[in-house]
């Protein structure tokens, strides 16, 4: 018992290495843990996903006590259930034919769904079969939302059919899941009969359940059949959202209806409904759609004084607008107003320029203090297709793109990055011949102003690789220019 509280001592301050060398010291001076010393500790270090340092213990566990005992069989399964899904549902089917009673650990189903497995739990829950540990409602429900978020929505499907058919009742929650999922996918027929069918079996839509739908009509142009639904979610007693008026605007306006725009943001207003920075984006993308730049200019200012700003898409849109008319002062203006913004400067510090300590914040305000307002424009327009490589950029898209975990977005900006191949970067190889040549200046901040050419450096780089040489050789003329100058 003094080896097994030592070693949970070490364990609970997080020396794993120490406990693992501990219990190796102990082992050769003839000491020995209980069953259940051994289980609690080896499912500690599970827990901590400290697998390699588990080993000792698990074979140990396994020598000692033999394979069959139910709980070196438990643990070795969530072991096996964590590292290989093909070896864990042999190992399971082999218990059986021993007569040993066992299940799925529920606790590796969770540990895999929370790190992001998913697909390995749904795998291990359908090769399982009969099976399956106890599982509630929350557990089906979050493996559900996972399976839709990585594109699997038919599969989130079938773990529905397997959950009622284990006596589970599912909620809205879980539906809207899959709903929004099949949406995702461009599985609209089957969304629809999802929705359908939620009165047979005598689940309400939620307001949430109406939003996904009525959201993605309007992205594809359906916009008398999302005003269908919309009346059908009033009558049912819901009311309208700053959320939904967003879908109606981004819609409307992105299918040449500004007029119907202006009659949803005048509801808006009647409604007492505060706009928010998809809004504004939304009415400016209308406003530059029908060739309108001082109407959507008009709209900023009368926002922006009101405390409102639009999302990283508004500001782009307005700056893509004033650079084509010539007038960079003004679209030098909207720059800076956009780097005051906390919400497009969070989106864009999750993109990684490949330098540890340089943001993209700090790269476009160098860019702004040289007066390189087309190229803070193409770096934008880059982030932008990173993010929607679809080109759908209208509001709802940067409403999805809060969802998205953090860990998705962090190395979006680096991973369009190419390696140098071909006559492509004659020019670059050029430039980097230069290096040496090149006079390092300090800007405001204390750096070297050549630090930035690694993002210029991942910026041409994508640029060549979808074919607009034009433009990647005016960016490394650019970055030249700044060295030397």
């Amino acid at each position: 018992m003094c080896v097994y509280n030592a070693i949970n001592l070490l364990c609970k301050r997080n020396f794993f290495m120490g406990a693992t060398g501990f219990y190796k010291v102990a082992r050769r001076n003839k000491s020995i843990l209980s069953s259940k010393s051994y289980y609690w500790t080896i499912r500690r270090l599970f827990g901590e996903g400290k697998f390699q340092e588990s080993q000792p213990f698990l074979c140990s566990f396994i020598k000692e006590d033999g394979l069959f005992e139910p709980k070196v069989s438990r643990i070795l399964l969530h072991y096996l259930c964590l590292k290989d899904v093909n070896s864990a549902l042999y190992f399971l089917n082999k218990i059986k034919e021993n007569d040993v009673a066992i299940t799925l650990p529920i606790s590796a189903l969770r540990a895999l769904t929370k790190i992001g497995c998913v697909l390995t739990a749904y795998r291990l829950v359908v090769g399982a079969k009969d099976d399956l540990p106890v599982m509630d409602v929350v557990d089906y429900s979050i493996m559900v939302d996972g399976l839709c978020k990585i594109g699997h929505p038919i599969k989130a499907l079938k773990l529905c059919t397997l959950a009622e058919l284990k006596g589970i009742v599912l909620n809205i929650i879980t539906y809207n899941s899959v709903i929004n999922g099949l949406c995702n996918q461009g599985c609209f027929v089957e969304a629809f009969r999802l929705f359908d069918s939620l009165e047979r079996i005598d689940l309400a839509p939620s307001e949430i359940t109406y939003s996904i739908l009525i959201d993605n009509l309007c992205k594809e142009g359906c916009l008398q059949d999302a005003k269908q639904l919309f009346e059908r979610m009033i009558l049912r007693g819901y009311e309208a959202n700053i959320r939904i008026y967003n879908s109606f605007l981004n819609g409307y306006c992105n299918f040449g209806q500004f007029e119907e725009a202006l009659g949803i943001l005048k509801n808006i207003q009647i409604e007492h409904l505060d706009p928010d920075e998809f809004t504004i984006s939304s009415m400016i993308n209308g406003y530059c759609q029908k060739g309108d730049l001082e109407g959507a200019l008009n709209f900023f200012i009368e926002c922006n004084q009101k405390g409102t700003s639009p999302d990283l898409l508004g500001f782009l849109q307005l700056m893509r607008g004033l650079c084509a008319k010539g007038r960079m002062e003004e679209a030098r203006s909207i720059l800076r107003e956009m780097l005051q913004s906390k919400s497009v400067m969070e989106m864009l510090n999750k993109v990684n320029t490949g330098v540890e300590t340089e943001s993209m914040q700090s790269f476009l305000i160098f860019l702004c203090q040289q007066g390189s307002i087309k190229e803070a424009v193409t770096v934008l327009n880059e982030v932008v297709s990173m993010f929607f490589p679809v080109q759908k950029c209208g509001p709802c898209e940067s409403q999805k793109l809060e969802t998205l975990p953090e860990s998705e977005a962090f190395n979006i900006f680096a991973s369009r990055t190419i390696s140098q191949e071909g006559n492509e970067f004659d020019v670059l190889d050029c430039y980097i011949r230069e290096d040496d040549k090149m006079v390092e200046k300090n800007d405001e901040f204390g750096r070297s102003e050549i630090e930035f050419f690694d993002s210029y450096y991942s910026l041409i780089a994508s640029l060549c690789s979808r074919g607009k040489m034009s433009e990647a050789n005016r960016l490394a003329k650019e970055i030249l220019s700044f060295a030397l100058s």
